[in-house]
């Protein structure tokens, strides 16, 4: 039979003290700080730059996620003209693979939808298609900018999928 021995007793005050390793002092910053969001309304910003709002029901180790009464929500910047505009559709259940996701946080259910009182609501199909031709300009731009870059040595980190 083994006998462990007892950590020997320091003077130094900044060596670990036991007690302090306990689960409860640590600030999560895996999957598990999900677990406080369960069964609340939260937001998802995705790497292909869409806003999803819904209830998280369930999550897994890699921040796979599992939303219900989701909605996708674009939102158009004032340009020019225009005002300020956003779309609207509802998704339903949706998943969400956890490399897609950029950020999350929970929403206070009282003041989610206080800011679309600046904005105006469009169709969805509008916002989608303004969005797309946004992207289409971002993307040739950007290919542009690394041409430039690249002939003078450097490189620029720009992927299409990147697009929040």
């Amino acid at each position: 039979m083994s006998s462990v021995s007892p950590q020997p007793q320091t003077s130094d005050p900044l060596a670990p003290n036991v007690e302090d390793l306990y689960l409860e002092s640590y600030a999560f910053t895996t999957a598990a700080a999900i677990v406080g969001s369960v069964d609340r309304k939260i937001f998802v910003l995705l790497r292909d730059g869409r806003n999803l709002f819904g209830i998280l029901r369930t999550f897994d180790q890699f921040a796979n996620l599992v939303l219900q009464d989701t909605f996708e929500r674009i939102y158009l910047q004032e340009d020019g003209e225009a005002p300020a505009r956003f779309g609207e559709i509802y998704r339903g259940v949706f998943m969400v693979r956890g490399e897609n996701v950029v950020m999350m946080g929970e929403l206070d259910i009282d003041r989610e939808d206080d800011h679309l009182e600046k904005s105006l609501q469009i169709p969805f199909e509008q916002a989608e298609h303004e969005l797309k031709v946004q992207h289409q300009n971002r993307i040739q731009s950007e290919k542009t900018k690394t041409k430039k870059l690249f002939n003078k040595g450097l490189i620029n980190d720009f992927y299409k999928t990147d697009m929040y």
